[in-house]
């Protein structure tokens, strides 16, 4: 039987995927915010341990998994704003409990949280933060300047090839051939959409919102590809306390038990 369930709910481009593990109402609940370009798909390995200690709600970033999109780059901002909105008409739903929640980020997912830590200090109580994608205005502006504004296709399928190396060369040796497929896979269903959040992310001042912040924060620190770059930010974080964690892209399918309690040990405080 499964942990969780799926369901759509309004949103502001169209409607929002989102999967729900029920858990105990007496707890905040806890939003899940994937990175770029996958879905909540990526959370599903921790679901049946932190639910039992509270609801969890994992959408899929407008554009990407089964979330409808923009059509065009928006701004962390704008996801922040309309994650914040996606919380509302749950409650509006009985889905999840009104009022405070706790939020999860990972990579994209963490400048979103982030934001959402800022534009509503009263709504966010604590916060994790995997990985931090804390580049320099100077690293922004030259990744902005050479990303491409969809992904490339090749009639003879080569891109898929090229696309699978991506994956493999980022992920912890030893995941799956199977989970290195359905990440594939959540790749692909972006579309032409795929670099929309990298330009979210590109665009963004996030280490002025990490000097911000002032909720107790946990900052997760994988061996992926943003492991300078988390060292580098995260002191910046008033309120927070990082953690390495000697795993790649895959951890959560790889460290569950670790992750799930350093997660619930920290969200428990307070």
């Amino acid at each position: 039987m499964s942990s969780f369930y799926r369901t759509y709910v309004e949103g502001r481009w169209g409607q929002v995927h989102v999967r729900i593990a029920p858990g105990r109402t007496d707890a905040p609940p806890l939003l899940m915010l994937h990175q770029t370009p996958k879905s909540g798909w990526i959370w599903e390995p921790l679901f049946e341990t932190l639910a039992q200690g509270r609801t969890l709600i994992a959408p899929d970033t407008p554009g990407y998994g089964a979330s409808d999109g923009p059509g065009a780059p928006v701004t962390i901002e704008d996801y922040a704003q309309e994650m914040l909105a996606l919380m509302d008409r749950l409650g509006d739903h009985g889905l999840a409990p009104y009022g405070a929640f706790d939020a999860i980020g990972y990579h994209t997912g963490s400048l979103t949280v982030a934001a959402l830590g800022n534009l509503a200090p009263d709504r966010v109580r604590r916060m994790v933060l995997v990985s931090l994608g804390g580049f320099t205005p100077e690293e922004r502006d030259a990744w902005l300047a050479q990303m491409p504004q969809e992904p490339p296709l090749a009639a003879d399928g080569s891109h898929l090839v090229a696309m699978w190396r991506m994956i493999d060369g980022f992920t912890d040796a030893r995941a799956s051939l199977r989970w290195k497929q359905d990440s594939l896979t959540e790749n692909l269903r972006s579309g032409a959409g795929f670099y929309h959040g990298y330009r979210a992310v590109a665009a963004h001042d996030f280490l002025a919102s990490l000097a911000a912040l002032e909720q107790p924060t946990l900052i997760l620190n994988p061996k992926d590809d943003l492991w300078r770059e988390t060292h580098r930010a995260a002191p910046m974080v008033r309120h927070g306390h990082m953690i390495e964690v000697d795993a790649a892209h895959g951890l959560f399918d790889l460290d569950t038990a670790r992750i799930c309690a350093l997660i619930e040990s920290h969200l428990s405080q307070g």
